[in-house]
C-alpha cells in the first residue's frame, strides 16, 4: 500500500521545473507542422478544459473533412464513450480512426494528425480497449499497436504522477490515486496507483509492470527536451510510456519533445 505524501514537501524534494519557457516554441512547432490534433473525449465535461478549438459530436467524413481544411491546429469530438460497454467504445474508436483516414486523405489542407485520446485523469476509462482499437486501426489493422504514452497529470483538478504514482491532491495532501473513492468505480475500479503496475492491471497481465517505460521527473526537468524527445524514439510498437509531471511546465517540456519525436517520424 502506497501511503498519502505531504504536497508541499514533496514538492519541495523535487528538481525545479525547466528553466525555458517553451510555449513560444511548441506553438511555432504547431504552425509549422501543419500536423492536426485529433482530441477523442470520452466524457463530456472534457471540453470544458478548452477553449477557442472546434467541439464535434459526429465524426462523418465530410464533417472531419472540414476540420482538416481549416486553419486551426486542432479539433475534440466528443465520443461520450465512457458512458458505453467496453465492446461499443471499441467499435465507435474503430468507425473514428477509419473516418479520419479518410477525412484526411479528401481534405485539400492537412493531412497529417495525431491523435489524443482523452480519458479522466482519476484513472476511470477503457483502457486499454480504446488505445488499442485507435491504434490498430490507424496503422491498417495489424495485431501491434503504436506506442502509447501514458499522461494523467491535470493541475486543475489536482491530478499529479510522481515517481510514477499517480496522486489526487486533498487540500495539502497527496493521496494514491487508488486509495480514493475513484477508483472503487464500479466499472472502471482498480487496485494500483503506481502507474506501472496499473497498466498491468488494466492490460490483464499482457503488459508487465516491468516492461513499462517512464519519463521521469529529472527527465523533463534535468535531462531536458532532447532527452525526453530520445526516450521517445526509442519506443517500440506495442510499449506503453508513463509521463511524470507535476507542472505545467513539465507538460511544455513533453510537448515540445513530441513535436520534434513525430518531426522525426
Amino acid at each position: 500500500m502506497i501511503l498519502p505524501v505531504n504536497k508541499s514537501e514533496l514538492s519541495a524534494s523535487l528538481p525545479p521545473v525547466w528553466s525555458e519557457d517553451l510555449l513560444p516554441r511548441i506553438r511555432e512547432g504547431v504552425a509549422k507542422s501543419r500536423r492536426k490534433v485529433v482530441v477523442l473525449d470520452d466524457d463530456p465535461t472534457g471540453t470544458q478544459t478548452v477553449y477557442g478549438v472546434p467541439v464535434l459530436t459526429t465524426w462523418q467524413p465530410e464533417e472531419l473533412a472540414q476540420e482538416f481544411a481549416n486553419d486551426l491546429p486542432c479539433f475534440y469530438l466528443l465520443t461520450n464513450t465512457r458512458a458505453f460497454p467496453a465492446a461499443e467504445a471499441v467499435r465507435i474508436n474503430r468507425e473514428i480512426a477509419r473516418n479520419l483516414t479518410v477525412a484526411a486523405m479528401r481534405s485539400p489542407g492537412r493531412h497529417d494528425f495525431v491523435v489524443v485520446s482523452r480519458s479522466d485523469s482519476t484513472l476511470r476509462g477503457h483502457f486499454p480497449a480504446e488505445t488499442d482499437a485507435l491504434g490498430r486501426t490507424l496503422t491498417g489493422g495489424g495485431k501491434q499497436t503504436p506506442p502509447v504514452l501514458l499522461v494523467p497529470y491535470f493541475e486543475a483538478g489536482g491530478r499529479y504522477t510522481i515517481n510514477d504514482i499517480h496522486y489526487v491532491a486533498e487540500g495539502d495532501n497527496l493521496i494514491p490515486a487508488a486509495e480514493t473513492p475513484f477508483a472503487k468505480d464500479a466499472a472502471f475500479g482498480y487496485a494500483n496507483s503506481n502507474l506501472r503496475e496499473w497498466v498491468e492491471e488494466k492490460t490483464g497481465g499482457q503488459v508487465q509492470a516491468a516492461a513499462v517505460k517512464s519519463i521521469s521527473l529529472d527527465d523533463l526537468r534535468v535531462a531536458g527536451p532532447d532527452a525526453v524527445r530520445a526516450k521517445l524514439l526509442s519506443l517500440r510498437e506495442g510499449e506503453v510510456c508513463i509521463a511524470n509531471a507535476a507542472a505545467p511546465r513539465d507538460l511544455e517540456v513533453l510537448a515540445w519533445a513530441c513535436l520534434q519525436a513525430e518531426n522525426a517520424g
